[in-house]
């Protein structure tokens, strides 16, 4: 009996694999009508005969139909949504009255559509190819019935135009149309990683394209308050699991322009995530001159929280080559093209998290992940979106000094009295102004957005009739 059941469950896997067989066929050669019934096949007043069959050395025969019903019931099947289906019947030793309905049945409909009704006036054996249009999980009923006499209802040669979908081993209940490939409970219709047990979904910030980073690098000082002293583009893929775990967060940054006289670098910190929950970091660019220090998982240490170091300095990857400040701010300038640097943060390897545990993706909060610049490669002089908390290796002592109106007490950070942030997120790619010309020459609504905390104009920064200067941006 244990080897039969290993026979068996082969087979079934082999049957039920659409990739394999396009259509499902049988002829009731391979067993007797337990092995049938064992492979979801519901035999009533029937069995599987060699007694004169149809076609080869056995066909499915009725008990006599004097008054009574035979009744052969497919597994389920998967349906493509076309074909035929097709088989043989005949009344063996014909007399009396008899008959063969049958139908096609589904979970909410099990009495089933009458798709064939054959009134036999003899013993000849009948080919039937009916035409299908439904797709899905459905089952076959034939339904021999007569009245006097002893003749017998057969039934030979199936072919069905679906897959077989019966699980054996669930109470002969339809197998999932949506399969689970790599076994994670995500179907492989819904799966980014169908054949990867540890990874499910793909989940993008910003959904498509990519924002935009901007900042003005003089601060605490508001400066010439172009805030094109470092434009970077962004996009995030953050890789979870089934649980909606973090396995794999990459960080694509597009170094696009700076308008600036220092040499500046960028990071970005993770709120509420520990740093030992990050196995491993890959992909940015520092140099070991320039003072940072890095622990085996790539972040920064020293930092509550998981702290990139992107790069050093921006005029190593974009490098001015005369005509104007920077690179790429100045009318006439040369462009310089464009720089990428991806970064590749490793939450959980194989399933296991680092050592602070799981991350959630909605812990990760990708939304209100920190971005940061360093002023003039001074490790202290961070520069932040407004309402953004420094790290922890942020010089404090410039805080409310010259036009910067921090105040931690109150929650206001990187500001200045009249609210004016040093730097901006666009959540698309952003047309900064030229060097040395304010954002506030360039860009007409940016003021009363700044004053009204962001109800009034909203959009400031698109290309809306009355909301530019042309002349003022790059």
């Amino acid at each position: 009996m244990k080897y039969f059941q290993v026979v068996f469950i082969s087979f079934f896997f082999l049957l039920a694999n659409p990739a394999l067989f396009s259509q499902y066929a049988v002829d009731f050669e391979s067993g007797n009508t337990g092995y049938y019934e064992d492979l979801c096949w519901d035999i009533e007043e029937a069995s599987v005969s060699s007694s004169q069959p149809i076609e080869g050395n056995k066909s499915i025969r009725t008990s006599k139909l004097n008054n009574d019903i035979g009744i052969i019931i497919s597994p389920w099947i998967l349906l493509s949504g076309s074909g035929n289906l097709t088989f043989k019947h005949r009344i063996y030793n014909y007399n009396g009255s008899r008959t063969l309905k049958v139908y096609i049945i589904s979970e909410t409909n099990p009495s089933g559509d009458l798709i064939l009704d054959y009134d036999y006036s003899n013993g000849t054996t009948q080919t039937e190819s009916i035409s299908i249009s439904q797709s899905g999980l459905y089952k076959f009923k034939w339904r021999f019935s007569g009245s006097g006499g002893n003749s017998r209802g057969q039934l030979d040669d199936i072919s069905f135009p679906g897959t077989y979908a019966s699980d054996p081993s669930n109470d002969c209940d339809p197998i999932s149309i949506n399969p689970d490939t790599d076994g994670d409970g995500v179907p492989d219709s819904e799966d980014d990683y169908p054949a990867d047990q540890y990874r499910a979904y793909d989940n993008f910030y910003p959904a498509s394209g990519q924002s935009t980073l901007a900042y003005e690098d003089l601060w605490p000082s508001s400066g010439d308050y172009d805030l094109n002293d470092v434009v970077v583009g962004y996009s995030f893929k953050i890789v979870t699991n089934a649980s909606d775990n973090v396995v794999d967060l990459i960080g694509t940054f597009v170094l696009r322009a700076s308008g600036a006289g220092l040499h500046n670098g960028f990071g970005f910190q993770l709120p509420d995530v520990d740093p030992t929950s990050i196995i491993s970091t890959t992909g940015y660019d520092v140099l070991p001159s320039a003072g940072f220090t890095f622990g085996s998982n790539g972040l920064e240490t020293g930092q509550t929280y998981a702290t990139v170091i992107v790069f050093d300095d921006f005029f190593r990857f974009l490098v001015p080559s005369g005509g104007g400040t920077g690179v790429n701010t100045s009318a006439g300038q040369t462009p310089e093209p464009y720089d990428t640097i991806t970064v590749t943060m490793v939450f959980m390897n194989n399933g296991t998290p680092g050592a602070g545990g799981a991350v959630s993706i909605t812990t990760l909060n990708i939304s209100e992940f920190n971005p940061f610049i360093i002023a003039g490669m001074v490790r202290g002089k961070e520069v932040h979106l407004p309402g953004f908390e420094p790290t922890d290796k942020a010089d404090a002592s410039y805080f409310g000094i010259e036009d910067d109106d921090t105040n931690p007490a109150t929650g206001k950070y990187y500001k200045t009295a009249a609210n004016l942030p040093w730097a901006l997120n666009i959540y698309e790619t952003f047309d900064y102004p030229l060097e040395e010309v304010s954002i506030i020459d360039a860009y007409l609504k940016f003021d009363e957005w700044v004053q009204s905390s962001g109800v009034q104009y909203p959009d400031w920064y698109q290309d809306n009739p009355g909301y530019r200067n042309e002349a003022n941006i790059y």
